[in-house]
């Protein structure tokens, strides 16, 4: 919802064409079937009013599927590129058509040049970045001057958020309250903070480029007396992880916090807050990624975005995760200047679309699109999978039975059945990318799109 008055259309429903997927090279005239489009423009921070065609990168993500149902429910032609050869949003309806394009981690210049011949050939008029893609599609921001707008800030402003150490940097900046937070650059370069005051009550330590809190390593309270041993095997880990730790590869130790974990989606133009949600995150896959959704309003946490984004003058989406101490103090853990699965709790009517695709009206009048209280969504499987296996360890089953039976599903739609069918074949095709690369599946579901500082 708006959280000001203002008219709106009515979603207009047409029978998108689904399951559907070229390569980007044999891009044809079918991206015209369907809708009347506008004409492909990229000046203006604002796309105005009426139909637009756009462009979604990150097809798998859930998030990116519930994007595109949104923009589709109110009037857009949306299309779709994606390396994987099975995503969510191929078997969707809401999506006219889908192309395969290279990894952007593997081939950043083939990728780059495959969503240019689609914004070319089906005269896009916006392209939405919304998982880590959208690094490497920021690195090539000058490929698509003329073509069409892009919904990604420039490569330098992005990684500043991403890395972790330099977003806490800047928040502090800003004035913001922050944690005790260093950078680390040996394995054993975090030793030295044990006798830091500051990190008293223990550290995390945790890459500065990472996702779903992979390869986290909780150091507790100095009062326990870390003992040689632990030590060295705590330098052991970080020097075989990932590469090692080195200033090329750099890992930051942060001030362990107590709290109730929250996070928050939101969008941004020119510094100003033009869409926001916030949410607890009580069910997660492991130590990661939350799979279970419901808004909240946070007063003090919606203080705390507007005031970063407008220091950093920020204009796209962005996400930040949280800890909410007992005493009501909130203090930012990281930040993921893309989509995240915020985006669930918005509804074709609470003006998410707007916030993205013409910023400038709600800026100007100081409206936020907000998701309704209590709106809910989960990802089912993760639910009854990662989430059961927690409510039974914590002894909170009432709590994840209402929660399982408030909640709607992210992925099934009744009318568009496609993507949960599609997710199983997703799923397969992930496992057996983790068993190739000894990796873990939530790794593996961001290997050939993740950035981690490359130049």
């Amino acid at each position: 919802m708006i959280t000001e008055p203002r008219s709106g259309n009515e979603a207009e429903k047409s029978e998108a064409l689904s399951g559907r997927e070229q390569t980007a090279a044999s891009v044809t005239g079918d991206c015209l079937a369907g809708d009347n489009f506008a004409s492909n423009s990229s000046e203006g921070d604002s796309l105005g009013g009426g139909s637009k065609r756009i462009l979604l990168t990150g097809g798998r993500a859930p998030a990116t599927l519930e994007l595109a149902r949104l923009l589709r429910a109110v009037g857009h032609t949306v299309f779709a590129a994606e390396s994987a050869p099975y995503h969510l949003c191929r078997a969707s309806r809401a999506v006219t058509r889908s192309f395969s394009v290279p990894a952007p981690a593997f081939d950043p210049a083939g990728f780059a040049a495959a969503l240019a011949r689609i914004a070319d050939e089906c005269l896009v008029d916006a392209i939405i970045p919304t998982c880590e893609e959208i690094f490497h599609v920021s690195r090539e921001l000058g490929r698509f001057a003329g073509r069409c707008k892009v919904l990604a800030a420039p490569l330098d402003e992005l990684d500043r958020l991403h890395h972790k150490g330099a977003f806490i940097r800047m928040a502090e900046a800003a004035g913001l309250p922050v944690p005790p937070t260093a950078i680390v650059e040996a394995p054993d370069g975090w030793l030295p903070l044990l006798a830091d005051d500051a990190f008293a009550d223990g550290l995390v330590l945790k890459p500065a480029y990472s996702r779903f809190a992979s390869r986290v390593i909780m150091v507790e309270p100095r009062e326990e007396r870390l003992s040689p041993s632990v030590r060295e095997a705590v330098i052991r880990t970080l020097a075989d992880s990932g590469g090692g730790v080195s200033p090329a590869r750099p890992w930051i130790a942060q001030k362990l916090l107590r709290g109730e974990e929250w996070c928050t989606y939101g969008v941004a133009h020119q510094g100003v807050l033009a869409a926001f949600a916030a949410y607890r995150s009580r069910f997660r896959a492991g130590r990661g990624a939350s799979i279970h959704f419901a808004a909240e309003t946070h007063p003090a946490l919606a203080d705390w975005v507007a005031r970063f984004v407008r220091h950093a003058r920020f204009t796209g989406q962005i996400a930040f995760d949280f800890m909410a101490e007992p005493d009501g103090a909130v203090y930012p853990l990281e930040c993921n200047p893309r989509a995240t699965s915020g985006i669930h709790l918005f509804r074709p009517g609470d003006g998410l679309a707007e916030a993205l695709l013409a910023p400038a009206g709600l800026a100007a009048s100081g409206a936020v699109a907000t998701p309704r209280p209590g709106a809910g969504a989960m990802l089912s499987p993760a639910m009854l999978t990662y989430g059961l296996a927690q409510a039974v360890r914590e002894r909170r089953m009432r709590e994840w039975m209402r929660a399982f039976a408030g909640s709607r599903d992210a992925v099934y739609r009744r009318g568009d059945a496609g993507p949960a069918a599609e997710q199983l074949r997703l799923f397969a095709w992930l496992r057996r990318t983790a068993r190739g690369r000894g990796v873990t599946l939530q790794e593996a579901s961001t290997i050939d799109i993740e950035w981690n500082g490359e130049r």
